[in-house]
This record gives C-alpha cells, structure tokens and sequence, in this order.
C-alpha cells in the first residue's frame, strides 16, 4: 500500500518505508485468480515510468493467439515491451526461487534484489517482479508436460522457424540483387505467392517471395500488426521453454528438405556467373545465415543450415570431379585408339 518506486541504479522509498541495507523488498500483489486481474503496479512519479506506462498499455504479446499461456503472456507484457519481445535468462538473475510456499499461497511476492538488478529502472524492475510467480509457474508446468502448453510450444516454433527462413531467403535475394528479379520470370502472376516451393528455379522463387512481402506490407494495418505480433509472441514462447529447460522439437523434415532445395537452387544459379558468381554465393549464404536472427532456433537452423549447403558444396565438387575423371578417362581411351 504504499507509494515505492525504484529509480536505476539506487532504491528510493517514501520517507514512511525504508528498506535495510540487504535490500529486501517485499512487494504484495494480488492474487491472479481475482476476478479483476492483476493489481496494478506501484505508480512511479516521474516522466520516464509514464512513458513506460503509455508503451506497455498496448500489448506486444498476442494473448489470443495462444490461449494456454494466456495467463503468462498478459502478466509479461510490460517486461515484454522493455525486452523486445524476447524472454532472456539474465533478466531474472536473483529473483526467482526466491518465493517461500506462504508467498505463493497468498499471492505475494518476496524479491531480493541483487547488485545484478541495479541497473534496472523502477518500471522494469517492478515488470519483472510482477512476472516472476507465473514465470515459475508455467515453468513447472511445462516441464511436467502439460499437455495444452507443449501444444502450443511446438506450434510458436514452427511459427519462428518459418518466419526465420522467410526472413533469411530476404536478405539473401536482396544481396543477390534479385528482389525483385530484374527482368521478372515469366509465368509468374502478380499473386503469385508461394515462395514456399523451393522446386522452381531461383528467379521465381524470389519473385513469389517479393509478391508475399508485397502483400503483407500493402494488406490492412490490422493484418499486418497481427501477423507481426504473432510471430514476436511466439519467438518469446520459444525463448521461455528454451529457459525452462524444455526441450525444444527437432526440425521438421519439410523444413529441412526446403533447405535443401535452396541450397540446390543458388548453385544451379551459381552458373551464370555473371549474376550469381562465387563471390555473390559467399555473401548470400553468410547474409542468410544472420538473418535468421537470435535465439536457439535461430541456431539450430544455422547449425542445420551451414551442415547442408556444406553437403550440397561436397556433392557438387565430387560429381564435378567423376565428371572430370570421366572426361579425362574418355580422352585417354581415345589417345590409345590406333590412327
């Protein structure tokens, strides 16, 4: 009940509340199961927990999306919104584990707050505290199986991983200088948008892909942001399992055999060496290995990723090579012919 904030790098506290010098704070809140939500957090004064305010009250997290984290999505959209949209470990240095069974059962929250979390200012630090007991608790959940929450896990990785790759296949036609291709391939209509059948020759593959982004960026605002929101609430869902200690799913043989696909299709490009030449492979592959972005699907896909188009460059140069050597074994039988 009384009016605490923390302001970075020091604790301030109305002149009626200090705390000891171990800075333990306790902060009671209620319970998640009330009918009208989570209490509000404690009110800071100045400008800065406003605009804080003002950020966090649209919501970057898409609670209908994924309805079993719901509950864990609506506490977290404060911290999401300081965050990026993105779960990290370090946040939370110091301030979970720290609840005893009397905490959770009546809905408070007792926090120590180590030199770690100095830096954090008092909206964030009060995001974060006010995250932590759901934080704990669909953690545990998780790691138990429940069967709704891996559901939708596995669901937020697709998702992530699909975004991931679509992103990648950007960047890497763009380096190429095809996006769009200059002249357009034939054949290809202007709704045209599935990039996602990596079969076709590289210059539509990048046109379907250009007329996807087209769409997505000239559809309805409302289309847009829903889309985008999805995506970054899944890449969150994504990073708490990871943090949990869950499992994350292996990747899925379609999106492997994609990959493979892709890799096929810039060396088949590769030929021409007049628009996509060895120099503009290397840069394409290293722009598509770092759009993937950040996070452990990110890495898994570049760890799978730098595995196939390494495949692919060895069975290129070996079939090169018995090529070669059947050439050469053709121009050898042909010399020891009698004239």
């Amino acid at each position: 009940k009384y009016p605490v904030w923390l302001k970075c790098g020091r604790l301030r506290f109305p002149q009626e509340f200090r705390p000891q010098p171990s800075h333990r704070v306790r902060l009671f809140m209620a319970s998640a199961a009330a009918a009208d939500g989570p209490a509000p957090l404690p009110a800071a004064s100045d400008a800065q927990s406003l605009l804080f305010e003002k950020e966090c009250a649209s919501g970057s997290l898409d609670e209908e999306a994924f309805k079993r984290f719901a509950p864990l999505l609506q506490v977290s959209q404060a911290y999401a919104s300081c965050s990026g949209c993105r779960f990290r470990s370090s946040s939370f240095d110091g301030l979970l584990g720290r609840r005893t069974p009397g905490d959770a059962m009546s809905g408070a929250l007792l926090a120590e707050v180590p030199s770690a979390r100095a830096r954090d200012s008092g909206p964030r630090l009060a995001a974060k505290l006010r995250t932590v007991p759901l934080v704990e608790e669909f953690s545990a959940r998780l790691l138990r199986g429940e069967e709704g929450l891996v559901e939708e896990v596995d669901r937020a990785y697709r998702i992530v991983m699909a975004e991931s790759v679509r992103n990648a296949m950007m960047g890497m036609f763009q380096t190429l200088d095809m996006f769009p291709p200059n002249p357009p391939p034939t054949g290809v209509g202007d709704d045209d948008c599935t990039f996602e059948d990596v079969s076709a020759p590289l210059p539509i593959i990048a046109q379907r892909l250009y007329h996807d982004h087209a769409r997505r960026v000239s559809g309805p605002l409302e289309g847009i942001g829903r889309l985008h929101r999805r995506a970054m609430t899944a890449a969150f869902i994504v990073d708490f399992a990871e943090v949990a200690g869950f499992k994350l799913p292996a990747i899925p043989e379609t999106l492997q055999s994609m990959l493979r696909e892709v890799s096929a299709r810039v060396e088949e490009a590769s030929k021409d060496q007049g628009s996509c030449g060895p120099a503009s492979r290397a840069r394409a592959r290293d722009v598509f290995l770092r759009s993937l972005g950040v996070g452990a699907v990110s890495e898994s896909l570049r760890m799978e990723v730098d595995k196939v188009w390494t495949e692919h460059r060895t069975s290129v140069l070996l079939t090169a090579a018995a090529a070669a050597v059947a050439v050469g074994a053709a121009a050898v039988a042909a010399s020891r012919r009698p004239r």
